[in-house]
C-alpha cells in the first residue's frame, strides 16, 4: 500500500510539472506595433512625428519605455510610464530638434509585462539637412519724393509697396506707407507717421550699401521702433515694417533731400528704396 502512495504521489508530482511546464510555453511576450509602419522615417527640422503604439499581451504590462539613441551620443529616456492594462495603445509624438539637422536618432519602443518578458521594436529617423540661408541684396530705386502735407497740388504721401505717391485727401489710409505732418505753417515739418499702421526704425549706422533682406530684419528687429518720426534729416537711414500689407514686408529708405523754399506747395523730401 506505501508503494502504491509513493508511486501516486510521484505521477501527481510529474503531472504537476507538465501542468507549470505547459503553462509557462503558453505565455508570450508582450507584441509591440508601431505605425509608420517603415523601419526608416524621413523628415524635417520642426516636423511632428506621430507614432501610433498597439501593445498585445497575455498577462498584464508593468512598464512601457521609449528610448532615443542619436548618431554618436549615448541613448535617453524619452518616455518611462507604468502601465498594468493587458495591452495598451496611444499616440506618442515627437517633434525632430534642430541638433539633429543631417543626423538620425534610433528610436526604441518596449513593453515589459507583469512577468518580466518583454518586446520590443526600433524605428531609425532620419533628418534632413538645413538648407544654408543665403542673403538675398536688396534692389534701390531712387528719386521718390513726398511733398508737404500742406501742398495743395502736389502728394503728401507714399505707397512704400506699390512705391507710388499718394494723395492723403484721396488714398485709403491702408496705401498710406508714409505721410508728411506739416499742419500749421508754411514750413515743412520734418515729421512723418504712418496711417496703414506701420512702425520706423532710424538706424543711420546700418550698412544700406550692402543691405539684405536678413541685415534689414535684424536691424529692425534690434532698434527701437516708434509710431511717429520726428526731426527727420538728410541722410537719415530709416527701415520700416509695412502696415498696407498682411505679409512681413520690410523697405529701407534713405533719405536725400529736403526741400523747404518759400510757400508751401513746393516743399518736398526725396528719397531712396531699397526692397
Amino acid at each position: 500500500m506505501k508503494r502504491i502512495k509513493l508511486l501516486i504521489l510521484g505521477i501527481s508530482t510529474i503531472f504537476a510539472s507538465l501542468i507549470v511546464s505547459c503553462k509557462k510555453d503558453k505565455e508570450t511576450a508582450p507584441i509591440v506595433s508601431v505605425a509608420p509602419t517603415p523601419l526608416y522615417i524621413y523628415g524635417n527640422v520642426g516636423d511632428l512625428v506621430t507614432f501610433r503604439i498597439d501593445v498585445s499581451t497575455s498577462v498584464s504590462l508593468s512598464k512601457f519605455t521609449i528610448k532615443g539613441q542619436a548618431d554618436n551620443e549615448p541613448a535617453v529616456v524619452l518616455l518611462d510610464t507604468a502601465i498594468s492594462s493587458k495591452g495598451t495603445s496611444f499616440n506618442y509624438y515627437y517633434r525632430l530638434p534642430a541638433v539633429l539637422a543631417g543626423k538620425s536618432i534610433v528610436l526604441e519602443f518596449r513593453a515589459e509585462d507583469s512577468n518580466g518578458m518583454f518586446g520590443q521594436v526600433a524605428k531609425r529617423v532620419f533628418v534632413n539637412a538645413v538648407a544654408a540661408v543665403v542673403p538675398i541684396p536688396l534692389t534701390e530705386s531712387s528719386g521718390h519724393r513726398m511733398y508737404s502735407n500742406l501742398s495743395l497740388t502736389n502728394q503728401d504721401a507714399y505707397n512704400l509697396e506699390t512705391k507710388n505717391a499718394e494723395n492723403s485727401l484721396t488714398a485709403d489710409t491702408a496705401s498710406r506707407d508714409i505721410q508728411d505732418m506739416s499742419a500749421t505753417s508754411s514750413t515743412l515739418s520734418l515729421n512723418w507717421k504712418s496711417p496703414a499702421g506701420g512702425k520706423f526704425v532710424v538706424f543711420n549706422s546700418f550698412d544700406y550699401a550692402n543691405a539684405t533682406d536678413s541685415s534689414t530684419i535684424s536691424a529692425y528687429s534690434s532698434g527701437v521702433k516708434y509710431s511717429i518720426l520726428y526731426n527727420l534729416q538728410l541722410n537719415d537711414i530709416i527701415i520700416t515694417k509695412l502696415g498696407s500689407v498682411s505679409t512681413n514686408k520690410y523697405v529701407v529708405m534713405r533719405i536725400t533731400d529736403i526741400v523747404d523754399g518759400p510757400g508751401k506747395d513746393g516743399d518736398y523730401y526725396e528719397f531712396t528704396i531699397k526692397k
